[in-house]
């Protein structure tokens, strides 16, 4: 049975459990994976529930003691160390990375440790670029071999300090700081430093794969109807098998997020200085503010201010959001693909006042507008392209793998998803009514994107021929083979379950159909000769491939094939 702490109502509302029952009620199934909520106010925890099994074999429940995988959310466990050790004078802020770490190239401009926790040091991302190197995320990927890769990088996203992009590689390198200047791992620093001395008993930095944890959760994902055979339980094992830290990889409980919560209020770890340090947004070198700080996401939902952060590994699903004004948090943990943030909305909006009236409400609907102008190919600098479609009536967003997004054009002009906060798009007309570009403001987060509409390519198939080759990228250590099958372009490597097949964009330029996005824009000589190509994904910009010879021939497909 699930542990069950008495519930104590803050402030104004009369609310029950069951009001909390209900928002998981129609996504938790009675035998499958769920999630664990806890509420803490003005220095308690105040109510802790499982809900749905931690582990389908054993048929395990969920409770309050449940320890999740949490994915981002370690981030603000990791800044806070570091911030720990700046506070000591052990580590200065405003330095150069390779002070501490030499073994991160010289891009040119120094990358210092404030870029890294803002996420403003223009690193490529950890993951895809291991993904475009061969390595399965579901395989086990080591702290070493992150840093191998980060010490081949020759190129970043942008000049560091000049824009804000999410980075797991500048948290991985933070942990690796904490190790370089305390002689510490991040686990033995963070128990040492923070979770002992707030009693946190069940959290701790996961840097050991083959560790048992005692009553973990496990992470599952619902299977997809072609893959539910006889005796399937329509659930299959998300798997993680991350062995490192820094980024992620903190193991955790509701009931410990609630003693975290208490300590960014009335702090026992730190002091008030610190807690303020960490819980301000950022800027980037000129200044330009962003809501991102260490490791927490200042923000607004529903109307109340937040401190927050949230995590996604395998199918895990962590959020944390802590409400200042109201000295009240709500962390929510689950082991399968849960919408968490929605659920801490309709909560707040059960416990706290209602929010000030002066929220300010989107512009009207345009109802007479056509919607058709907007119709069209938009294409970034780098990444893959957007399509507006009309669907029945409504105008549809189509971006990479992403399910359609409708969109509401407003009196005002602008385009945006109905969701505060959401996608939002800004078209610009020409004199004949034209849209030409959409912009995307990213107030916040950032330099806004400019996506220019083009008149999509349809390559001629005699014309595929010359993308055909070898082409090898230093950096990641592999050589892509790309061939023509079917009158389509189809990359492979060593590694490949499946081959990667593109679509033409552009002259040189093509997108990857599937699950992984990916942008190949080839590169040409003087004569006109194709020399090289480089590779965008959604948050890796500019991975060179160089030609290096013929395509291989593709290898006939196993009799097993990977998921």
């Amino acid at each position: 049975m699930p542990v069950r702490l008495p519930l104590t109502i803050p402030p104004t509302a009369s609310v029950r459990e069951p009001d909390i029952d209900a928002l998981f009620a129609q996504d938790v199934e009675a035998h499958g994976p769920g999630a664990a909520v806890g509420l803490y106010h003005e220095g308690a925890l105040k109510f802790a529930k499982g809900y749905g099994l931690a582990d389908l074999e054993s048929g395990r429940p969920i409770t309050p003691q449940t320890p999740f995988h949490v994915a981002s959310v370690s981030k603000q466990f990791t800044a806070f160390a570091v911030a720990l050790l700046a506070r000591e004078g052990k580590v200065d802020l405003d330095a150069d990375i390779r002070d501490y770490l030499p073994y991160v190239p010289d891009f040119g401009t120094p990358i210092r440790v404030r870029h890294l926790i803002l996420h403003t040091s223009g690193l490529r991302n950890q993951w895809p670029l291991l993904m475009y190197g061969g390595q399965s995320i579901q395989g086990r990927i080591t702290q070493q071999q992150i840093v191998n890769l980060v010490a081949r990088q020759q190129g970043l996203n942008f000049p560091p300090g000049s824009d804000h992009l999410y980075s797991n590689t500048g948290y991985t390198l933070l942990a690796e700081l904490v190790f370089a200047v305390s002689g510490q791992t991040l686990r033995e620093f963070t128990s040492e430093q923070i979770f002992t001395p707030l009693g946190m008993e069940r959290t701790f930095f996961f840097d050991d794969v083959t560790e048992v944890v005692p009553h973990r959760a496990n992470s599952y994902s619902k299977r997809r109807e072609a893959e539910a055979g006889a005796g399937a339980s329509g659930w299959a094992r998300a798997l993680l098998n991350f062995d490192n830290a820094g980024a992620t990889s903190l193991f955790t409980t509701v009931q410990d997020l609630a003693t975290w919560a208490g300590n960014l209020t009335n702090p026992v770890v730190g002091d008030r200085a610190l807690i303020e340090q960490v819980s301000t947004g950022g800027t980037l070198d000129d200044q330009t503010p962003i809501h991102y700080g260490f490791g927490l996401i200042r923000d607004e939902l529903n109307g109340r201010a937040t401190l927050r952060h949230t995590g996604s590994d395998a199918a895990f699903r962590s959020v944390f959001v802590h409400f200042p004004d109201h000295d009240f948090a709500v962390s929510i943990l689950a082991n399968t693909e849960l919408d968490l943030m929605s659920k801490v909305g309709s909560i707040a909006d059960l416990y706290l006042p209602p929010a000030a009236a002066n929220v300010k409400s989107p512009p009207a609907a345009d109802t007479e507008t056509d919607l058709s102008k907007f119709v069209g190919t938009y294409l970034p600098e780098c990444g893959p392209s957007s399509r507006l479609e009309v669907r029945d009536g409504t105008l549809v967003h189509l971006g990479g793998s992403r399910e359609p997004q409708g969109l509401i054009a407003r009196v005002d002009g602008t385009l945006d998803a109905g969701s505060p906060g959401g996608q939002s798009f800004l078209p610009v007309v020409d004199t004949a009514g034209k849209v030409t570009v959409l912009h995307v403001p990213r107030t916040g987060h950032g330099r806004p994107f400019h996506l220019r509409r083009i008149e999509p390519w349809q390559a001629p198939a005699g014309d595929l021929g010359q993308y055909s080759g070898d082409y090898r990228s230093r950096e990641l250590d592999i050589t892509y083979s790309i061939n023509i099958e079917d009158d389509e372009l189809v990359a492979r490597h060593l590694w490949s379950n499946q081959p990667l097949t593109f679509t033409p964009v552009l002259p040189d330029r093509f997108e990857s159909v599937g699950t992984m996005v990916v942008t190949l824009v080839f590169q040409r000589e003087t004569t006109g000769q194709i020399d090289h190509l480089l590779l965008h994904g959604r948050s890796d910009r500019n991975v060179r491939f160089d030609r290096v010879g013929a395509a291989r021939a593709p290898v006939p497909g196993a009799s097993t094939k990977a998921r």
